[in-house]
């Protein structure tokens, strides 16, 4: 029995109008509208196979499937039928880009009801805390429909300790739940509000930051930066915390061709892994380059961290990058059955609380 710890399944109906640029959320609502500009967005750059009009296309298509089933399913036959798959929703109504078509709560309860189909189902619950009694809503999700964590995603425009989150914190302490949270620094899933707003929130920062020192682009990383997490892993002793990509695609590369940065993303967390007895990290979406498998294997035998990293492959964000299915058989053929499990069973049983 495999674990893949970090999939999505949302639907399109569960993303801002406007989340996408040339309203091409709207625009690929319909069925005639999909195939044409589908296809025309797949060849504007022929001669690129990660051209980001495709991406948005591949994104889309498979967001419209029609339900988180079909969406389920589409990665379900890649793998194994034994496998268990933690399924991550996304809450993005308030990043300031237009209208959410369908209620949070909605799509929280088909996931539930996905879960009596398909029992391998390990459902999270996505906590905003801008939302209102997201706590209540949480407790419901757990205690009626048997959802068995909580996801954060900071970069939508807040920081992981913020004071409405903290009972968060305190219930999931209470009910063993597991908190997988987005921790990567440069990704289109972020707020979109003016920078006006965008400097309002970022004034709850610990940390004081000089707005006018940097680019948009590098605010948004303030808000998921892993140094944040130290003060819950501090605060919560025995809350287990996954800070999901462990730092990003860019930060691998630069720690394999300019090591040395003590603020790059991967050694920040690497760092940490070392010295927070709950703290994990998964490889999903990173890990869709092989061109990270070698430093991957040498750090899983590494006895300070291996027991802290878990596999996912963030299904359907990854697919956009790379096949869903060469991507577990890849991975697993280069690194061994021994070091396969570790990250794909033993460690994500730890983390998820199952022993």
């Amino acid at each position: 029995m495999f674990y893949n710890c970090h999939i999505h399944i949302f639907r399109n109906i569960d993303v801002p109008n406007k989340f996408l640029p040339f309203q091409l959320m709207r625009l690929l609502a319909s069925k005639p509208g999909f195939d044409l500009i589908a296809k025309a967005l797949h060849y504007i750059n022929p001669f690129s196979d990660n051209d980001i009009f495709d991406r948005y296309a591949k994104f889309i298509a498979i967001g419209r499937l029609g339900s988180q089933q079909k969406i389920f399913e589409e990665c379900n036959r890649f793998y194994p039928s034994s496998t268990q798959f933690v399924v991550l929703p996304m809450d993005i109504k308030y990043i300031c880009a237009g209208n959410v078509p369908r209620k949070y709560e909605d799509q929280l309860k088909e996931l539930a009801e996905l879960k009596k189909i398909y029992p391998q189902i390990i459902p999270f619950v996505h906590v905003d805390p801008r939302r209102k009694d997201i706590l209540g809503l949480l407790k419901k999700c757990v205690e009626e429909w048997g959802f068995k964590g909580v996801k954060l995603y900071p970069l939508l425009g807040y920081f992981p300790y913020d004071e409405n989150l903290y009972p968060i914190y305190e219930y999931c302490q209470q009910q063993n739940l597991p908190v997988i949270s987005h921790c990567s620094p440069h990704n289109p899933v972020h707020f979109r509000g003016s920078n006006k707003e965008l400097h309002k929130l970022l004034e709850k920062s610990k940390e004081p930051i000089k707005v006018r020192d940097y680019s948009r682009k590098e605010l948004f990383a303030f808000f998921a930066n892993p140094n944040n997490y130290k003060y819950l892993l501090n605060d919560f002793k025995d809350l287990r915390i996954c800070l999901a990509h462990w730092g990003s695609v860019d930060a691998w590369t630069e720690y394999i061709e300019k090591p040395g940065n003590p603020n790059n993303w991967f050694v920040l967390v690497k760092d940490m892994l070392e010295n927070y007895e709950t703290l994990y990290t998964d490889i999903s979406f990173t890990m869709s380059n092989k061109e990270y498998f070698s430093l991957l294997k040498v750090l899983l035998s590494d006895n300070a961290i291996n027991n802290k990293i878990l596999f996912g492959s963030d299904y359907y964000m990854a697919e956009t990058m790379a096949n869903e299915r060469r991507f577990g058989i890849d991975l697993r053929a280069f690194i061994g059955e021994d070091l396969f499990k570790m990250i794909a069973v033993d460690n994500p049983k730890r983390f998820l609380g199952i022993y």
